[in-house]
């Protein structure tokens, strides 16, 4: 028995491959004419069914076979110096005239390569400029030696536009106004324990309306995005300028970081929020760069392990709470806007998930 369905299967799909032409070749067959010529050029006088004759086997079939042709008021009309010849078109054989003054070019899909500029489309400012932070990284050392709101001079506890306030510290020469900063956080540098960063929020600018003494000065609040606070310092305005369009690109360092701060008041961000992350322009990144955000797998118990452990071994296991990490997952992309010396400043792209405090970033 298995030699005969041995024999059979391979006959089978045989004739499988050969029923679509067969097809074609019994319809060429039974209706046209055997040796049918490869083309004929029309002359004048000759019709349609006269023309049909010198292809099909029954000329009143004509109308089955004929293909309307291009480039013709009439798709039955034919002149002298047409070119008539059988072409198979989606298996089926049909009639088709070429004018023989006109030439056909026959088109297939083509790819067609554009330069671009980066792997990334190009971004508009405007799309995300306002997701972008006011806030900004010092040294430690420049933040202590920074003017700073000592009193009101109403006895208002709320400082806010329009107020004058009273600040001491060391002023730079032939300068007026300021922007006024409070401590978010500070930050060690990993590589010298020594050296600190402070992230400053902007809460307002104020301009220098009067000398009270060397070291004092009376200024009015211009304007505020948060209630001002006496201790919030005063610093020179940072310039920031950015090109119309950002062009993304892949950083030429190989980069590995941590999100340790955020701009909200949430401990997650989504897309368009910023997040502060450890690697900076000593690292290699740059502006334009893009990350990779990626969140620590789950930790997940082995149980195919444990039932192969000796009770002790499962026992031990169970106690001890022992899991397995699964791979990190990429939650989201981050493209850095604002480099300091190893910190940096991204807006999230995308997100599948929100990234969270102590999310990876790494290189896409």
């Amino acid at each position: 028995m298995k030699s005969h369905l041995h024999n059979f299967f391979p006959l089978l799909v045989i004739s499988c491959l050969l029923l679509p032409v067969n097809t074609v070749f019994g319809q060429v067959s039974s209706v046209f004419v055997r040796d049918y010529p490869q083309s004929y050029i029309v002359r004048d006088g000759d019709t349609i069914r006269q023309i049909a004759s010198q292809f099909l086997t029954d000329t009143s079939q004509w109308s089955d076979f004929w293909l309307p042709t291009p480039f013709r008021d009439d798709d039955s009309e034919i002149s002298a110096g047409d070119v008539v010849r059988v072409e198979f078109i989606n298996g089926r054989a049909r009639l088709v005239a070429q004018r023989g003054d006109l030439q056909f070019e026959r088109l297939e899909p083509q790819m067609r390569e554009v330069a671009v500029t980066s792997e990334i489309p190009a971004i508009p400012l405007e799309d995300i400029q306002s997701a972008f932070t006011r806030n900004r990284i010092v040294a430690l050392e420049t933040f202590n030696t920074a003017p700073y709101i000592v009193s009101p001079m109403s006895k208002n506890l709320v400082i806010g536009t329009g107020d004058q306030v009273y600040a001491r510290g060391d002023w730079p020469a032939g300068v007026n106004s300021f922007e006024v900063y409070r401590e978010v956080e500070t930050f060690a540098d990993p590589e010298d324990s020594s050296s600190r960063s402070v992230e400053l929020a902007t809460v307002g600018t104020a301009t220098i309306v009067g000398e009270e003494s060397d070291n004092v000065r009376r200024l009015e609040i211009n304007a505020s995005a948060i209630e001002i606070k006496v201790g919030d310092s005063l610093m020179l305005a940072d310039e920031i300028r950015f090109d119309s369009t950002i062009y993304p690109t892949e950083p030429e360092s190989e980069i590995s970081g941590r999100v340790i701060g955020m701009t909200n008041t949430e401990r997650m961000a989504s897309q368009l929020d910023t997040v502060l992350i450890d690697v900076g322009n000593r690292d290699g990144l740059e502006v334009g760069d893009i990350l990779a955000v990626k969140q620590a797998g789950e930790q997940v118990v082995d149980d195919t392990d444990r039932e192969r452990q000796s009770f002790f071994g499962r026992l031990f296991s169970t106690a001890s709470n022992q899991t397995v990490e699964m791979p990190r997952q990429e939650v989201g992309t981050v493209l850095i806007y604002r480099v300091f010396d190893h910190l940096s400043y991204g807006v999230i792209l995308s997100s599948s998930e929100p990234a969270r405090m102590g999310d990876m970033v790494v290189n896409p």
